[in-house]
């Protein structure tokens, strides 16, 4: 793992959405630089360096096909892996093989024995691998699952959260996206299982499609989730592809002595009273904006975990494999619209 005076070469694979945020942040941190850019259309690539600046010579792009390149390069410290699901294994695989860190937009793998195997290899090479669930990095959810860890409120009765997407994702990505499981209830499943800080023992879930084209391709868009607890904690995750009125994202935590939640965001907090209305900001629009500071400070840490600031990921190999277990046993509860007894 190439560092030189507590400085990273960083290759970026996939510059869409995501790892357009992720070569924003990149470029705002003078310990960082992008060494490489990895895409199916390297001319996306070449447009993104433009527009952010950078100079020419700096940074290299290639295709997937010329890619090998990027693991010989002993300067490269680490590898970020934003690509279409079904490339990530083998980026993941090749990178570790390589002797590079890896972190890593959700899922690691098709599924959590395929991702416990990439675990065991990061292992063996001593390298970290990261499984990015970056909500655990916003300030208000952070505070939440701290306070609860530390008894202040007493004991969980229930955990609810609303996660409505906007605005709705392409059809040709929701093709590929592995589902709406494992694509999108994944960041809720993290969410309860950490603050909770359990296991669940029975999964129950119903759904339906609002979208035919959606409804076409085996897939929901609209999705209820029941998760029972062994200490008798109770957690709904209510899931939609499509918020027609912007982004979604609430949190709710009952317990003993009181409630804690957490809200949508807005781009301001001023609001305008009238005789006979309220004017206020919407709330964010999409996840770049709402989770804009979650992203950047899940990006510090992986990196203070490469220097040797921290001594360990927050996100672990083991709550990798609960969540991508417990979205495969959403999937057969849909299935066969029964309770699903879980064990991990």
């Amino acid at each position: 793992m190439a560092k030189q005076n507590n400085s990273f070469g960083v290759a970026l694979f996939g510059v869409g959405r995501a790892g357009t945020i992720h070569f924003g942040n990149i470029i705002q941190r003078p310990r960082l630089q992008v060494l490489y850019l990895v895409d199916i259309f390297p001319k996306n690539c070449e447009q993104l360096l433009e527009k952010n600046y950078v100079p020419p010579g700096r940074t290299q792009v290639c295709s997937y096909e010329n890619s090998q390149k990027v693991f010989d390069d002993e300067n490269v410290s680490f590898v970020i892996v934003t690509t279409p699901t079904d490339q990530h294994e083998e980026i993941v695989r090749r990178a570790l093989d390589a002797g590079k860190a890896v972190f890593c937009e959700k899922p690691i793998a098709v599924d959590h024995t395929r991702a416990d195997q990439l675990f065991a290899l990061s292992e063996e090479r001593k390298v970290p691998l990261y499984c990015a669930f970056q909500r655990r990095f916003d300030p208000s959810m952070a505070r939440i699952h701290d306070e609860v860890i530390q008894g202040e409120h007493g004991k969980v009765h229930m955990i609810t959260t609303f996660s409505r997407d906007s605005p709705l994702p392409s059809m040709q990505y929701l093709k590929i996206s592995g589902g709406i499981f494992h694509d999108c209830a994944v960041h809720d499943i993290d969410m309860v299982c950490w603050i909770a800080n359990e296991k669940p023992d029975s999964v129950f879930v119903r759904g339906t499609a609002r979208h035919p084209e959606i409804k076409a391709m085996g897939d929901v868009d609209t999705v209820a989730i029941t998760l029972t607890f062994p200490s008798g904690v109770l957690a709904t995750i209510h899931l939609s592809r499509h918020a027609t009125y912007h982004y979604d994202q609430r949190l709710e935590v009952h317990c003993d002595k009181g409630m804690l939640q957490c809200g949508n965001e807005a781009a301001d907090i001023v609001q305008t009273f009238g005789s006979n209305s309220v004017q206020g900001a919407l709330p964010h629009f999409s996840f770049p904006q709402r989770y804009r500071v979650a992203y950047a400070a899940e990006l510090d840490h992986f990196v203070q975990v490469l220097s040797g600031e921290c001594d360990r990921l927050l996100v672990t190999r083991d709550e990798v494999n609960l969540v991508s277990a417990i979205a495969t046993a959403c999937e057969e509860s849909l299935r066969t619209q029964q309770p699903v007894q879980f064990s991990l």
